[in-house]
């Protein structure tokens, strides 16, 4: 009886300690773009015009752009305008992104001693458009990777 009651409690606890440790999906309906956030991130603001969610060592904003007009060129240019803005000391990697229906750019530098991903997307089968900054440190590196990969257009 012990053993099955102990049983129980082992198998209770480590169902919890997945719960506690799940990715979060999301879903942006105003703007059809999905993405899975970090365990452990909470939204700091989701108010229609801009995405913010973070953690102690991972931060995340995205702000869509409306604009049927936008160009591949136009999100390169817009991406190297960002890191300009942002006083990148360092360019450690840019390159362009093709991610289920986006496809845009990314920049990865330091300003500040700060290390961020500033990514440039539009969706291919609309006119929604977003830009996204995602600030990591060493440690968080891999999951700010995994949280870009992980954006995706959807329909409305």
């Amino acid at each position: 009886m012990r053993k099955n009651v102990f049983g129980v409690l082992i198998a209770g606890l480590l169902l919890c300690s997945n719960l506690l440790t799940a990715q979060t999906e999301m879903v942006w309906d105003s703007y059809g773009l999905g993405f899975t956030l970090t365990k452990g991130m909470r939204i700091t603001q989701n108010d229609g015009e801009t995405f913010s969610a973070e953690k102690a060592d991972l931060f995340l904003t995205i702000v869509p752009v409306k604009n049927r007009e936008v160009t591949e060129e136009h999100l390169a240019e817009a991406v190297i305008e960002m890191a300009v803005e942002m006083n990148y000391q360092t360019i450690a990697d840019a390159d362009e992104l093709e991610l289920n229906d986006l496809y845009g750019y990314y920049v990865e530098g330091t300003s500040d001693g700060a290390s961020a991903f500033v990514v440039a997307l539009m969706d291919v089968e609309s006119s929604n458009n977003y830009l996204a900054i995602v600030v990591f440190t060493p440690d968080t590196r891999d999951a700010a990777i995994d949280l870009i990969i992980s954006f995706f257009a959807y329909d409305e």
